[in-house]
């Protein structure tokens, strides 16, 4: 029994982290030209956009925001800007009034209900073709949205993510690890956009059809993969699109994105609980990808302790001293990767260990706040 538990939890493991992205990359490759070409053909007339800047007291950055929108290339007239800052307690709402003359419009509303029903008010507010959801610390590059919108040619197209990059910063902890993160998540839903559609946009920066938006329920805690699945249920696609791109700066402290990765972990276990009989047992492609890519991802610490404790059991055998000492030694670089995780002196064989170690002690937490019913849609800000 224990061998068994060591085997299949390590294949799940592998499969996970490195068969499955092989896999698919190499399925998009071989297979997947002939889509993109298809989709990359772009209407002549641009659809009516409305930028949602979802802003919770962000009187720090909320300015660069705006200006940032304001210089994007796509007609003015055709472009609406709106910010919601519900709940705010600083200068955030007086901050974006000052742009009322250039066509900015605010929602503010004292309550604070959390960030899907800021989304839910800004939506219906929305008369435009496409809405596009994004925050208020990410600045887009300037053809992001013609970038977007162009999918929107395809009728069969209900959604599109754009690319996220993180700022390099030697200052910052989680600036090298969530930068190899998201370059490893592009791959991975670039190559799932290719053969039909990724398994959760990205909030930061993600473009829906509005006519097929359908209000969220405010107590969800992520309302990024809940629109995914709106669309995905009504027979639509979701893209993703490399060349929109939206850039901000990783996490100061390390701690600060251990729990925005608990809050949406929490969240993604929600949206298991919320969608199961869509997707368990898989019956699409979709479905098929989300547990590959997501629900095995959100389990991999459940994973590496079973093959911890089951290792122990069975260390009177050679090859599993031998597991134990290998999973010893990548321990230790995760402990050397804590103790020099600041500024330039950190090091990508210590480093790398400790932010997986961190990320999976965060999923950990996350699935322990799901069954706990702790986690709430409101959301502890990160210092950056």
């Amino acid at each position: 029994m224990a061998q068994a538990i060591f085997f299949i939890s390590a294949a799940l493991l592998l499969y996970n982290y490195l068969l499955f992205p092989a896999g698919i990359i190499l399925m998009a490759r071989m297979g997947g030209s002939k889509v993109a070409e298809t989709l990359s053909t772009a209407s002549e007339s641009l659809p009516t956009v409305t930028l949602v800047i979802a802003a919770y007291n962000e009187e720090r950055v909320i300015e660069a925001k705006i200006l940032n929108s304001l210089d994007l290339d796509y007609p003015v007239e055709l472009l609406r800007i709106l910010v919601v800052s519900d709940g705010s307690t600083d200068s955030t709402p007086q901050i974006v009034q000052r742009f009322q003359n250039k066509g900015v419009l605010s929602l503010h509303d004292p309550e604070r209900r959390g960030k899907t029903a800021a989304l839910n008010r800004a939506v219906a507010s929305a008369t435009s073709d496409i809405v596009v959801f994004s925050d208020a610390n990410n600045i887009f590059d300037k053809n992001a949205l013609r970038q977007l919108v162009k999918h929107f040619a395809n009728p069969r197209v209900g959604g599109v993510c754009g690319l996220k990059q993180i700022y390099h910063s030697a200052e910052r902890e989680s600036s090298q690890g969530d930068s190899l993160y998201w370059k490893y998540e592009s791959a991975i839903k670039e190559s799932e956009s290719r053969l039909g559609s990724i398994t959760n946009a990205d909030g930061e920066i993600f473009a829906v059809r509005r006519s097929l938006y359908q209000p969220v329920d405010n107590m969800l805690i992520n309302d990024d993969a809940e629109i995914t699945f709106i669309l995905i249920k009504q027979g639509y696609r979701v893209l993703y699109e490399r060349h929109a791109v939206s850039h901000e700066q990783a996490s100061i402290r390390i701690e600060d994105d251990f729990h925005v990765k608990v809050r949406m972990i929490s969240g993604g276990f929600q949206t298991i609980a919320r969608h199961w009989a869509f997707l368990l047992p898989p019956r699409s492609w979709f479905a098929f990808n989300f547990v590959s890519h997501k629900l095995l991802r959100w389990l991999a610490p459940e994973f590496m302790i079973l093959i911890a404790i089951s290792s122990l059991w069975l260390i009177s055998s050679p090859f599993f001293l031998a597991m134990i000492i290998l999973q010893g030694a990548f321990y230790a670089l995760a402990v050397l990767g804590w103790i020099t995780r600041e500024g330039i002196g950190r090091r990508a064989v210590f480093y790398i260990p400790f932010y997986l170690c961190a990320m999976n002690l965060a999923a950990l937490h996350g699935l322990w706040r799901f069954l706990a019913g702790t986690q709430t849609t409101q959301w502890r800000k990160a210092e950056r």
